[in-house]
């Protein structure tokens, strides 16, 4: 077979070579355009009007299960709200910074994770940021939309940026059917 004689090393271009188009003279161009759009990451690095910081204070129990394994569950919890937040866990001190509507949604998810340790999530009309989808599942097919130690549950929450909750509702509910948020 007739094989290179060429080698392949890194220095196969002539010393001084360079793949950037050259004007005329020799000297790499430069030129731009006259305005200049921010990048994806400096939209992402501004601050709305109304960014702030909220803080909550919280119980050790609490920092344990907002926090996660690994901090999974802050972080879930910071995406789905758009926000930025902190535990301090020093202080048991939970810290939401974004614009108010970020702030408000954090602090209200993290609510709702907190309730779940201690028993179902409690939903009133006040809740209802336009963030709030109920699904009314039967009792029997609970255990299917769990899943494997909640592991179906999860993999929704992560496809589709959300947190879902088995809750109750405000009204009488005579079927036993639990809702999802």
């Amino acid at each position: 077979m007739g094989g290179r004689s060429q080698s392949r090393s890194p220095s196969r271009k002539p010393k001084g070579s360079r793949s950037r188009s050259r004007s005329g003279d020799g000297k790499p161009s430069r030129s731009r355009s006259g305005s200049r759009s921010a990048s994806p990451a400096d939209q992402k690095n501004k601050r709305p009007d109304d960014y702030g910081v909220e803080t909550m204070k919280i119980t050790d129990d609490d920092a344990a299960f907002i926090l996660g394994k690994g901090g999974k569950t802050k972080e879930k919890i910071a995406k789905v709200a758009c926000a930025e937040i902190e535990l301090f866990e020093r202080d048991l001190v939970l810290e939401f910074r974004g614009s108010k509507m970020q702030r408000r949604r954090a602090k209200k998810y993290c609510e709702g994770v907190m309730a779940q340790r201690t028993g179902p999530v409690s939903i009133t009309e006040e809740y209802n940021d336009d963030d709030l989808t109920m699904l009314q599942v039967q009792q029997e097919a609970v255990g299917f939309v769990t899943g494997r130690a909640g592991n179906f549950l999860r993999s929704i929450e992560e496809q589709w940026t959300t947190l879902m909750f088995f809750c109750e509702l405000d009204k009488v509910n005579n079927n036993n059917d639990v809702f999802i948020r």
